[in-house]
């Protein structure tokens, strides 16, 4: 009996991606080597977080960076540093930020789950344009004594001003632009571009390169990293800094365990691995176009994201999820993907060797016999 068994939870195979709710990513033996290793002997936490932070530095063309736990902390971390700079006495008062600056610009187009992040750090968050899009007179005119940063969020770019610009924007104004890239990691030069583009700050999220789902980090100016260490866990105690950042700590093990990753990562045989996942693209939909009212479509590849929609052509959006809910996701073991309207979409990238075909049969299963189960 597995470990989960034990514990009476269950499996489940993820057609979902390197998703939080699942447990983000899968761990090569090299990173758990390392992390057992790292559980071996006791280091000072500073020195570890400062000289790791260097190497991912140095990975991404950056000024400096540092570890963090996941993306969103890298985000509240980022918004805290740009709001409280070094000063140990606003540092100390975080989230209250009366009379500080604090407001930060977001384009209501490029709104989304995590700019609550900003929220976190004590940031207000100005919204500029409309749903439909904005421009760069709109985020500029937005701009007064009080902003304190740029969001800009890389995975809402319909309508918004470019990256690039926003940038320029920033410079120009003297507000630093905090990136959210938190999955922006293949193709490789990704780790680069953001910050070659000037962006004062750029957050990456771990479990998207193999690291565990609780580590992420940050890099970009050598200033405001400072004060991101002096408000992460670590600063809470070595600099008795007193921040908001205390209750994101990471372990040894897992600092550790971000860096293999990245570094393996990065001289990975990219094309090896998108072949092997387009191989289970090409299997699945082999076997799922066979069944009758359904209709099988490769997808575009996306950042985390190589697979095909399931449409079945007979089935409302509250049927489609009704399947889903009690025989796809609610079947031993659980197998999880999104549901959109009337269509599956299946994600290859976090399945294990052999689960595409465990994928296959269930749908075969489920889709051809479903008329039954009503």
């Amino acid at each position: 009996m597995g470990i989960y068994e034990k514990l009476g939870v269950k499996r489940v195979i993820n057609a979902l991606g390197n998703a939080t709710v699942l447990g983000g990513s899968i761990l090569s033996k090299d990173v758990v080597d390392a992390m057992l290793e790292a559980n071996s002997c006791f280091v000072e936490m500073w020195e570890l977080q400062e000289r790791t932070g260097a190497i991912v530095a140095e990975i991404c063309g950056a000024e400096a960076g540092w570890i963090t736990p996941g993306a969103h902390a890298a985000l509240v971390l980022s918004a805290a540093a740009c709001i409280a700079g070094k000063d140990e006495e606003k540092i100390r008062r975080l989230p209250d930020t009366r009379g500080m600056k604090n407001q930060i610009i977001l384009q209501a187009c490029q709104r989304y789950f995590f700019d609550r992040a900003m929220e976190t750090a004590g940031g207000k968050l100005v919204i500029v344009g409309s749903e439909e899009g904005c421009t760069a007179e709109e985020i500029e005119s937005a701009i007064n004594e009080k902003t304190a940063a740029i969001l800009y969020n890389v995975y809402k770019p319909e309508g918004a001003v470019p990256e690039s610009e926003v940038i320029a924007i920033g410079k120009r104004h003297g507000v630093p632009v905090i990136v959210d890239a938190a999955y922006d990691v293949y193709p490789i030069t990704l780790f680069r571009k953001h910050v070659s583009m000037g962006a004062d700050l750029v957050c990456y999220g771990g479990k998207y390169f193999g690291a565990p789902n609780s580590t992420g980090f940050v890099v970009g100016r050598k200033d405001l990293i400072e004060s991101i260490a002096l408000q992460s866990f670590i600063g809470y105690h070595w600099k008795r800094s007193g921040s908001i950042g205390r209750g994101y700590k990471l372990d040894r093990q897992e600092v550790i365990s971000l860096v293999v990753a990245l570094q393996n990562w990065i001289k990975m045989d990219h094309e090896k691995r998108i072949e092997e996942n387009h191989r289970k693209v090409r299997y699945l939909k082999d076997r799922l176009s066979k069944i009758p009212e359904v209709k099988v479509e490769e997808m575009p590849e996306r950042p985390a994201f190589i697979g095909l929609r399931v449409t079945l052509k007979d089935r409302t959006p509250e049927e489609t999820q009704g399947l889903y809910d009690r025989f796809i996701y609610g079947g031993d073991p659980k197998i999880a993907m999104n549901v959109e309207e009337n269509t599956l979409i299946i994600n290859v990238i976090a399945l294990k060797e052999g689960e595409e075909e465990v994928v296959a049969d269930r749908l075969e299963e489920v889709l051809s016999r479903h008329v039954r189960w009503e």
